[in-house]
């Protein structure tokens, strides 16, 4: 059998998160031990016993404002973890310079693709916006026609305007 040696790279931040999470976690283990000891009452319900003063409730504030910076940094070391797992393969499968090149002439062809590709729906819009202009002008001059011959009230135009004109004040 061969022993298989695990190396862990570990970048700065990653010890830094790692030291803040366990940091974290031993004051939320110390706050649970030294905040919230076993204190026997008396029972409830006990006719003649007094009940107590109500809880102080600063420890429990503290209890889980403890609770979430444990969540947030085991959190942070999770995340950076992946980030740093992700930035390491990425350094193992850097293309060679051969392949650069090659990459470098895939990205042109794309370029040029994607560019012919906006010049056609360019054309295809402009070819639409003036279809619609050319229609609305025709509608127009035809309705003005109308009026003009009939002498009567021009038709009400399905024309939105693009503002609202200002209220009078």
């Amino acid at each position: 059998m061969t022993a298989r040696t695990l190396h862990l790279r570990m970048s700065k931040l990653l010890v830094g998160c790692l030291v803040l999470a366990i940091a974290a976690t031993g004051a939320l283990v110390v706050t649970m031990i030294a905040g919230f000891p076993q204190k026997p009452g008396p029972p409830p319900g006990q006719p003649g016993v007094m009940p107590g003063p109500p809880p102080d409730q600063r420890p429990l504030a503290v209890l889980v404002l403890l609770t979430g910076l444990v969540v947030l940094a085991w959190l942070a070391v999770l995340v950076v973890s992946a980030r740093d797992r992700i930035l390491h393969q990425l350094g193992e499968d850097t293309p060679a310079p051969a392949d650069r090149a090659q990459i470098r002439d895939l990205l042109a062809e794309v370029r040029t693709e994607l560019a012919a590709d906006r010049e056609r729906e360019w054309q295809t819009i402009t070819e639409r916006l003036l279809e619609y202009a050319d229609q609305r002008e025709t509608d127009g001059y035809l309705n003005g026609m109308r009026v003009a011959t009939t002498g009567g009230e021009p038709l009400e135009a399905n024309v939105r305007p693009l503002r609202r004109p200002p209220t009078q004040r």
